[in-house]
């Protein structure tokens, strides 16, 4: 919103409005993906909003791949030395742009074992 009304590009009432809105759903999210789908929603109506919901968008595809890597590592480091086939083949898998959590764990299920057992600080 700061970013809106320091390049003018919405006007004080406009802003005070969507403000209004923000400030009266702000109990509802509680993550990343929330405030995506919140925006989504509210872009209908404001459409000052819609370049937001690519940067979100944007934000949260990084955000997802950075943890995916975390993952990964932990799980290879901690499956080196017992499984090292399982370990290359995680890896393998994951250093494909295309690959999601989800893949990973369909295809390994060491791998969603690992992450269903560890608390993840992201």
């Amino acid at each position: 919103m700061a970013e809106l009304l320091r390049n003018h590009q919405v006007s004080l009432p406009r802003a005070a409005e969507i403000s209004e809105k923000v400030v009266g759903n702000i109990n509802l999210i509680d993550t990343e993906k929330q405030f995506l789908e919140f925006i989504r929603d509210l872009s209908r109506d404001f459409e000052e909003l819609i370049q937001f919901t690519k940067r979100i968008d944007m934000h949260m595809q990084v955000g997802e791949r950075e943890k995916l890597e975390i993952q990964v590592r932990e799980f290879v480091i901690s499956s080196l030395g017992t499984d090292l086939q399982t370990a290359f083949g995680v890896l393998s898998e994951a250093i494909k742009d295309e690959t999601r959590q989800e893949d990973l764990c369909q295809k390994f299920p060491q791998f969603k074992q690992f992450i269903d057992t560890k608390v993840w600080i992201t």
